[in-house]
């Protein structure tokens, strides 16, 4: 998975929202749901993905809003907690940082050239 994929786009409302293909369609929604600006969840996030690089940690189940996460040294599980049928996506646990890092990037910048 590339963040090629990955299309970041600010909603009148202020919102970040994130849009791609199938089968990423589940990533781009768990990116728009549950990590909102400001909110310090990618920051979070990023963090537990270097313990486990390091070695400190073995599973975390991070539980959310409307999506459960569950990260291993190996990969990322995302699955939905609302919809019938549920969604479900694994990836290699470096595609998931790169998205999570694409996505605050794209917050930063935006909010730089913002107030600039």
């Amino acid at each position: 998975m590339s963040t090629r994929n990955l299309r970041f786009i600010w909603e009148p409302r202020g919102r970040v929202v994130v849009r791609a293909p199938r089968p990423n369609d589940v990533l781009a929604d768990y990116l728009s749901e549950e990590l909102r600006p400001g909110s310090g969840a990618a920051e979070r996030l990023l963090e537990l993905v270097r313990e486990l690089r390091a070695g400190r940690t073995g599973v975390w189940e991070v539980p959310g809003e409307c999506w459960s996460l569950e990260l291993t040294p190996a990969r990322a599980t995302l699955r939905t907690e609302d919809a019938i049928p549920g969604r479900t996506q694994h990836l290699p646990l470096e595609d998931f940082e790169e998205a999570v890092r694409a996505w605050l990037d794209f917050v930063r910048l935006s909010h730089a050239s913002a107030s600039s």
